[in-house]
């Protein structure tokens, strides 16, 4: 008897192990945002953490049932334009909401969440 293939746990495995790191990458940063910005930096970094969780959720799901055979070349080339498209419109977005979040409350937060989620993601993919 063979053994069933486990490509079914696989895109929900990646997806529970982005979003553990990136929660984790959460708890890391919440004291220095508290402490140096105040809770517009918390409420900054949650949107953050969302923002750059969204695409990578998408692309594992899609990767992992849609595009099995894919080249992970390829699924890196459209994550990359996915989590562009989705974290720019996103950011602008929130800014247009929220007019005084800026470098300190939002941007700063945003940038260390969209590279720790980039690095997990590829790594993800590229094992």
């Amino acid at each position: 008897m063979q053994p069933t293939p486990k490509t079914i746990d696989t895109p929900f495995k990646q997806c529970g192990i982005l979003t553990a790191a990136l929660l984790g990458l959460f708890a890391v940063l919440y004291v220095p945002a508290q402490m140096m910005v105040g809770p517009q930096a918390v409420e900054g970094l949650a949107y953050a953490t969302l923002l750059c969780l969204t695409p990578g959720l998408i692309i594992f799901l899609a990767a992992g049932f849609l595009y099995r055979d894919a080249s992970p070349v390829a699924v890196m080339g459209v994550s990359t334009l996915l989590r562009l498209m989705i974290v720019g419109i996103g950011t602008l977005i929130i800014l247009k909401l929220k007019a005084d979040f800026g470098l300190p409350e939002f941007l700063i937060w945003l940038l260390i969440c969209y590279f720790a989620s980039l690095l997990v993601e590829t790594l993800l993919l590229i094992r």
